[in-house]
């Protein structure tokens, strides 16, 4: 058979088959690394007319200026109408104006020590927000930050960094790992303090990191207050060229006092209502004084609920300008403003330029767009340090039988030290706890025998066609070799049985009908099916489990009304099984599928655990958003292990209404990476290339496509051309692909195919016409 694609007409190169791509985001150059997403909700992507990414105004802490002396630019004169002093200090030159007459000096107190000074030529219409503040400030003296010196009523003085900022040096050249780690370290450790100081927020972003000889240094916020808005108060941006990025909620719903990043967290306590009479009978001043405490207790918990939300909101900030750092760009930059507004909106940073380890899993957590989901600012530090493997401090006592998560004094606790110890330059770590004992787990008794899984040498190039298989029910002919390094192990085409091969005599067995899902495990050794079609003749379903080595058989019940699953995966360890977990909803007058999320199912234990997922939910948002042009059938996400069985992958609803893929942390269902610009993740049992460095996904071109990508950071590596009716099945070896095409009417071809999209194998002929499913699973050994 001729295997080569058919050749046109009139010597015409062929017409490429176009896909409707969703996806506004533009197709990355081959081998190119595409920002990476995380921590994304599927809200309505475009913002109301007229409407672009709120600009940072006067109204907030214009550190850029400080950043100005601290960044090594060069001062300009005094101009007439500057003063020579303010409070004893000498000013050599300017920095930065901003509104209000308010000017940033390069000064020399009376020590001779050069400082910066900002002056507020007009406090009654700008001015310190608290003059407590930076007292507050220079008393708690949080290690990590740049000093405040000295405050008055019209003027802060702040020690002088030798070094750039962070937003200058990034563009340039971004950290190597080790820098990025440092940086992550020096500055969280700073921002703990800051918390810890009861100071916040911090209003970080990359313009106030200063590197400076001794490390990374956290110029804090100053809270201001603008009584004067409008008329001659200049309400400009300021340096419109660095990023500033509000929190997910404060874009959601306005920023407000509470959510403000800007307002300092308010401590402050009721002191309750006085009797209107000012006499006070005793039952009245009890009823008062019971007023009092439950107003008291009330307001404490409003202060606390305040504290906890802008702190949530400097962890936010801290993690983008972490992002920004990694890649020296904008984390959340998008191809207009309209994109980024609602990348930003969603938490949608980019993590591509930052390694995979314990630094990116901690930024994606830092980066939730549920504040309470974020861990606070001591947590993050002790993440870090945590990693680093080191011994613990030994006067720090460790609790026997410790929580999975430490309590929060203990963290406190911990922190504090950790503190202190990233302060004076300590090379070392906590270990809030030994790690818990595992807990034993019901297992299947052993064996006597063993089991072998078939194991076959990598040969160069595929080999010959092999042996000819007759398929049963007379669906087609498979083709044999055994070098092959995958065999098919189930079929079924259309609505016909489904057939499962049994890896001893390699014969194929009918399992039920075109409603069973069944998969045998990568070792050979386990058979796992279910009827996705329990409800008629059950109140739940179970997936079943065959030793084909003992003969044992057993189900785990998985799933009940009004849940369904339409297919099932095996992790590469052959221990778990993973079940896409569906709900039927009624969606303008039709049931609508949603994904729900997926169940767990451990082999050994027998056990099953649901993991839920919003993916359901932003679809149904997104579609009710817009009007229809969103249709969830479309955008149901099937799960799938990835290959180191820690995580599931699946594709997702970007915000720009196309396909991403998104992978998930497989036992809490959280969101560790999210890649938009890729497409709909393809294959039909293990998606990943043997070496699990690859996957392929579909919807990522202008013509119809195989897309191969780089699984660690995401980079496109081939554009696979396929043919009309073509569709992607799984990976033959770490060079080849399985694809399904027509060869004529009423007959597809399974093809090995090279990168070129060139097939030079045949591995099946299937009896069945473009329009039907053909589902053909193919095991590795």
């Amino acid at each position: 058979m001729n295997l080569e694609p058919p050749t046109p007409q009139n010597n015409e190169p062929p017409e490429p088959e176009t896909v409707n791509v969703r996806s506004a985001t533009p197709e990355p150059p081959d081998g190119t690394t595409e920002p990476e997403t995380v921590n994304v909700r599927s809200v309505t992507p475009d913002p109301p007319n007229g409407t672009t990414t709120e600009p940072e105004t006067v109204n907030v802490r214009s550190a850029e200026a400080l950043d100005g002396a601290a960044g090594g630019q060069g001062a300009g004169g005094l101009r007439s109408g500057d003063p020579e002093r303010v409070a004893g200090y000498r000013l050599t030159g300017r920095l930065h104006v901003s509104c209000c007459d308010v000017v940033d000096y390069l000064a020399v107190a009376p020590s001779g020590r050069t400082v910066v000074l900002r002056r507020y030529g007009r406090p009654a219409d700008r001015r310190p927000a608290a003059p407590g503040w930076a007292e507050r400030m220079r008393q708690a003296a949080p290690v990590g930050t740049v000093a405040v010196l000295d405050s008055g009523a019209d003027f802060v003085v702040t020690e002088h960094i030798e070094g750039g900022s962070l937003a200058g040096q990034s563009a340039a050249e971004p950290p190597g790992e080790s820098a990025l780690r440092r940086l992550a370290i020096g500055t969280v450790t700073a921002l703990a303090a800051v918390h810890r100081a009861g100071l916040a927020p911090a209003g970080i972003r990359p313009s106030r990191v200063l590197l400076g000889p001794d490390g990374p240094r956290l110029l804090c916020a100053v809270p201001e207050i603008h009584d004067q808005v409008g008329g001659s108060h200049d309400t400009s941006p300021i340096r419109l060229d660095q990023p500033a990025w509000p929190a997910p909620e404060q874009l959601r719903t306005g920023t407000d006092a509470d959510l403000d990043p800007h307002r300092p967290a308010r401590r402050a306590r009721a002191t309750g209502p006085t009797h209107p009479s000012g006499t006070a009978r005793t039952t009245a001043r009890l009823r008062t004084n019971d007023q009092a405490e439950a107003a008291q207790a009330e307001a404490e918990a409003e202060a606390e609920a305040a504290d906890r939300a802008v702190m949530a909101v400097d962890v936010y900030c801290w993690a983008a300008t972490i992002a920004y750092a990694a890649a020296g760009r904008d984390p959340f930059a998008a191809d207009s403003e309209a994109q980024r507004l609602a990348r930003m909106a969603e938490g949608a940073a980019s993590l591509a330029a930052v390694p995979q380890g314990g630094v990116r899993d901690l930024l994606a957590d830092c980066l939730a767009d549920a504040p309470a989901a974020r861990p606070t600012a001591e947590e993050a530090l002790l993440r870090l340090v945590e990693e680093t493997g080191l011994a613990a401090p030994p006067d720090l006592a460790t609790p026997p039988k410790p929580p999975r998560r430490p309590g929060r004094a203990l963290l406190i606790t911990a922190a504090g030290v950790t503190i202190a110890l990233v302060a004076g330059g300590t090379s070392a770590a906590l270990t809030l706890a030994a790690a818990p004992e595992p807990t034993p787990k019901p297992t299947v008794a052993a064996p006597t025998a063993s089991w072998s899984a078939r194991s076959v040498s990598p040969l160069p190039t595929p080999p010959a066609n092999g042996t000819e298989l007759t398929l049963p029910g007379g669906l087609g002919t498979a083709y044999e070799n055994p070098a092959d390094p995958v065999r098919l192990t189930s079929f079924r085409v259309d609505e016909s049985r489904r057939y499962v091969r049994d890896p001893r005599t390699g014969a194929f067995n009918d399992v039920g009908p075109h409603t069973v899902a069944a998969e045998q495990s990568p070792d050979g050794r386990w058979l796992a099916s279910f009827n996705s079609l329990y409800a008629a003749t059950d109140d739940h379903l179970a997936v079943s489990f065959v030793d084909r080595l003992t003969g044992a058989r057993f189900s785990v019940p998985a799933l009940g009304p009004p849940y369904q699953s339409l297919t099932l995966s095996w992790s590469r360890d052959s221990r778990r099984v993973l079940l896409t977990a569906q709900r039927i909803e009624p969606m303008n007058g039709e049931d609508v599928p949603l994904t729900a999320g997926y169940v767990i199912v451990d082999v050994a234990a027998r056990t099953a655990r649901f993991v839920p997922t919003g993916d359901g939910g932003e679809v149904k948002q997104a579609a009710k958003a817009s009007d229809g042009r969103v249709k969830p059938i479309e955008h149901h996400a099937e799960y799938r292990w990835t290959p180191d069985g820690r995580s599931v992958i699946s594709s997702f609803l970007t915000a720009e209404w196309g396909q991403g893929v998104r992978i998930r942390d497989a036992d809490s269902g959280r969101a560790t990476r999210m890649m938009h610009w890729t497409g709909e993740v393809q294959g039909m049992a293990d998606w990943f290339s043997p070496s699990g460095e690859k996957f392929v996904t579909g919807g990522c071109a202008k013509v119809l496509s195989a897309c191969v990508w780089k699984t660690a950071d995401a980079s496109r590596l081939h554009n696979v051309p396929l043919l009309k009716g073509a569709g992607f099945y799984g990976w033959y070896d770490e060079n080849h692909l399985i694809v399904a095409a027509s060869v004529k009417k009423g007959q597809r071809g399974i093809f090995v195919t090279e990168m070129s999209g060139k097939p030079v194998r045949v591995l099946a002929m299937i009896n069945a016409s473009d329009d039907v499913v053909v589902d053909m699973r193919y095991t590795r050994g």
